[in-house]
C-alpha cells in the first residue's frame, strides 16, 4: 500500500513537472491528467493515462471541437506507451523514486508532444484535410455542425460550455 502512495506521490511530480514544460506551447493543465490549449473551434490536448502494471504513463492526444456533444472526452489522437513505440524515437515515460527518473520522465513526454503530436495537431488545422482524411479526428456526424460553428445559437453556447467543461477549461 505505502509503495502505490508513493508511487501516485512521484507520478503527481511528473506531471507538476510536466506542466512547467508545456506552457511555452501554449498547454495548460486543466484537470489532473490534462493538458489543453484553446481554439476557437477546438480543445487539443494531452492525456497522461498512469498504468495499474508500473509506474509510466501512456500519453494520449486528441482534439474536441467544441461543438461535439459526446458526453466523454474522445481520445482520438495518436498515444504511446512509453515501451512499445511505433515511432523512430524510443520515448521512455518510466518513472521511479529518484528526482532524475521524474525530470527524465517528463522531458521524454515533452519529446513525444514536441515530435509528434504538435506536428499531428497541426495536420488538422486545415479544414480539406479535416474534411477528407481517412483518420480525421472530426466525427462525420459532425461536419455539419462544425461549418454552423460561426453561427451564435443558446443551442452551440450550451455545447460548448459542455465540450469546456469535459476537459476543465475555463469560460
Amino acid at each position: 500500500m505505502k509503495d502505490k502512495l508513493l508511487e501516485k506521490k512521484q507520478g503527481e511530480l511528473v506531471k507538476m513537472k510536466l506542466r512547467e514544460l508545456l506552457l511555452p506551447h501554449d498547454f495548460f493543465r486543466t484537470k489532473p491528467s490534462f493538458y489543453t490549449r484553446l481554439y476557437e473551434d477546438r480543445i487539443e490536448f494531452i492525456h497522461l493515462h498512469k498504468l495499474t502494471s508500473g509506474p509510466f504513463y501512456r500519453v494520449h492526444t486528441g482534439i474536441r471541437f467544441l461543438l461535439d456533444d459526446l458526453d466523454y472526452v474522445a481520445l482520438n489522437g495518436i498515444q504511446a506507451n512509453g515501451y512499445k513505440n511505433e515511432y523512430s524515437i524510443h520515448y521512455n515515460f518510466r518513472y521511479h523514486k529518484d528526482e532524475d527518473s521524474i525530470l527524465r520522465c517528463a522531458n521524454q513526454i515533452l519529446l513525444f508532444v514536441e515530435n509528434e503530436a504538435i506536428p499531428w495537431f497541426n495536420i488538422w488545422r486545415y479544414e480539406d484535410v479535416l474534411y477528407t482524411r481517412q483518420d480525421s479526428p472530426l466525427r462525420k456526424e459532425l461536419v455539419y455542425k462544425y461549418n454552423m460553428l460561426k453561427k451564435e445559437n443558446k443551442e452551440n453556447a450550451e455545447i460548448i460550455s459542455k465540450s469546456r467543461k469535459l476537459l476543465g477549461v475555463k469560460e
